[in-house]
């Protein structure tokens, strides 16, 4: 009988609730009229930018009634008020979150009016697909976190930081990462959690990012369910266990209390390590547990209002410490069975250098359902990103060499002292997967007996016809040149407005061919171009250099800029023939 009374009560309690924000109805409404239709009337300004500021006023608006709604668990007074109702606790925080629910659906038909009466690009709504779900995972942790907690203050705070939890686990997994690139050569950081978060923690789908472009479908409900489900879980656990005497506390529960702790402590170490990118790593460790056991100590005393901090919150950090140095000397024990991998060439079916991971994503991204590249495609993918795809024998082999002397020594002597690169090769294997290193280039001998295995390696690459062809196929690419219409364009380097001269390519290709050629023989300092992705980049033009900078372009269907060269004296035939100096 009073199960049924309970369930009667519901419905009735729920409307009450809804009608008691009547205020913040009325409220709501003027402030999302006059900041997103009035005041960008007066100033006829940018009425999209109004209606972004609308959005943030909304999630204010609803984060500020979700406080106030569940502040009474954090009262003695009002909670004993609200547990002599005769509807559970657990039904009282149902309807405050279907009541907030309501709320927000109100405030989203606002806009909603505010974009159309306004006629503005309806692809503002594709901001909703992640907009709504926030809104709606953001009323049901505000309520766990108020469950969680003992004041309205800090509940505040940990609707905050629950929602960017799985930000904040993206961040740590990141610093375990970035000690790894450090002990274990050819490992990167970036790619590392590019390839985590691309094949296992999908951090674009849990904040539905990924649908801002895409239509909506049933993967994009089955995760909002997901998580508003295990929220609920959590919720009603959390409801059974909670003891009201610790109300008045910052946090009800020590597990989450520590649970808090422990990760925050984390994340100013992580954002140290990528702040000091220079220092060595032993200097990183050392501050990075200086900075854990700081911010953790500062937390626990917050929440603890005490100084002294007690033996088991000590144990737990130290075992939790115990557990990251666990996980991360695995992670790097993994790792190092792997740092001398080099592919046979058999079973590459391509391979690229350069100086960034980009062009893997680029390339995978153009993969067809079979996981190929047709001849099409790839020649299209090179020209348009300015890279070379190897896929002949001979210099895959070279890029695997070039890889092994990576492997014995990364260092090279660069002209600029303070010049630090790092070269990535990529694979890309016959059976569809694909093997990736990237090797920071210290640069800080003088040796330069240090360059010269590397720029044997590198000019075996630049000279080979499978380069030419691919890097400037306007030039040796025959049924490239043949069906294109090309010109040049001259100008001095010194000073763009002294000189501007018009040239079909075709009347300088062939000394313009010539003198690649030979400056392509020349190995001094071909590692350092390879690095640049293209030979004739690589080397700037000194202040008191006279040269001059040929610009390439392409008029047969529209005019675009295929790439740019500096011609210095070292192009004696170019020179000549256009009798420049």
């Amino acid at each position: 009988m009073e199960q049924k009374l309970k369930k009667s009560n519901f419905i009735p309690l729920l409307i009450n609730s809804i009608k008691g924000k009547k205020n913040w109805y009325l409220l709501s409404t003027v402030i999302i009229f006059v900041t997103t239709l009035l005041i960008p009337y007066i100033l006829k300004f940018d009425e999209e930018f109004f209606i972004m500021f609308g959005i943030v006023e909304t999630f204010i608006i609803v984060f500020v009634n979700c406080m106030i709604d569940n502040s009474f668990l954090h009262s003695d007074a009002k909670l004993s008020y609200y547990k002599s109702k005769p509807v559970t606790l657990k039904k009282q925080i149902e309807v405050q979150i279907i009541s907030n629910l309501v709320f927000t659906a109100f405030l989203i038909i606002l806009l909603t009016i505010s974009i159309v009466f306004q006629g503005l690009d309806f692809r503002i709504f594709e901001s909703f697909k992640f907009v709504i779900p926030w809104l709606t995972v953001g009323i049901f942790l505000a309520s766990l976190s108020s469950i969680l907690t003992g004041n309205t203050i800090m509940a505040g705070a940990m609707t905050v930081f629950n929602f960017a939890l799985p930000a904040i686990i993206y961040l740590i997994i990141n610093f375990v990462f970035s000690i790894l690139e450090n002990i274990v050569i050819g490992f990167s950081a970036n790619v590392l959690m590019e390839y985590f978060v691309n094949t296992i923690y999908k951090l674009e789908y849990i904040y539905f990012f990924k649908y801002v472009d895409e239509s909506v479908d049933v993967i994009y409900v089955l995760i909002l369910g997901c998580i508003l489900l295990l929220i609920t879980l959590i919720m009603n656990k959390c409801i059974k266990n909670r003891k009201n005497e610790n109300t008045g506390n910052f946090i009800v529960f020590d597990g989450y209390k520590y649970f808090v702790s422990v990760l925050a402590s984390l994340i100013m170490p992580a954002a140290f390590s990528f702040m000091s990118y220079r220092n060595s790593i032993l200097n990183k460790v050392i501050v990075s547990m200086i900075l854990a056991m700081l911010t953790y100590y500062i937390i626990i005393a917050v929440i603890e209002k005490s100084f002294r901090i007690s033996k088991l919150s000590i144990r737990v950090f130290a075992i939790s410490m115990a557990g990251f140095i666990a996980l991360t000397g695995s992670t790097i024990a993994i790792a190092n069975k792997y740092k001398n991998v080099v592919p046979n060439s058999e079973d590459v079916e391509m391979a690229c250098v350069g100086s960034s991971s980009w062009i893997l994503n680029r390339v995978n991204q153009s993969l067809n359902d079979d996981n190929v590249l047709d001849q099409e495609t790839l020649l299209k993918l090179q020209r348009e990103n300015g890279i070379t795809l190897f896929t002949e024998t001979e210099n895959i082999e070279n890029i695997a060499e070039l890889q092994n002397e990576l492997i014995n020594n990364q260092s090279y002597y660069f002209d600029d002292y303070y010049y630090r690169s790092n070269i990535v090769i990529i694979y890309w294997m016959s059976d569809g997967s694909y093997l990736i290193r990237d090797y920071n280039i210290d640069g800080i001998s003088e040796d330069n007996s240090i360059n010269l295995k590397k720029d044997e390696i590198a000019n075996r690459i630049i000279t080979s016809q499978e380069f030419k062809e691919k890097q400037y196929y306007y030039l040796y690419d025959e049924n490239y040149y043949s069906e294109r219409n090309i010109y040049c364009n001259l100008r001095d380097a010194r000073n763009y407005e002294m000189m501007e001269v018009k040239i079909d390519l075709g009347e300088i290709r062939d000394s313009l061919t010539n003198d690649m050629d030979i400056l392509m023989t020349k190995k001094d300092k071909t590692f350092e171009g390879l690095l640049y992705g293209n030979y004739f980049h690589s080397f700037e033009k000194k202040d008191n250099d006279e040269g001059y900078i040929l610009d390439i372009f392409d008029i047969t269907d529209e005019e675009r800029t295929i790439d740019t060269i500096y011609i210095n004296k070292e192009f004696k035939n170019t020179i000549e023939l256009l009798d420049l100096y």
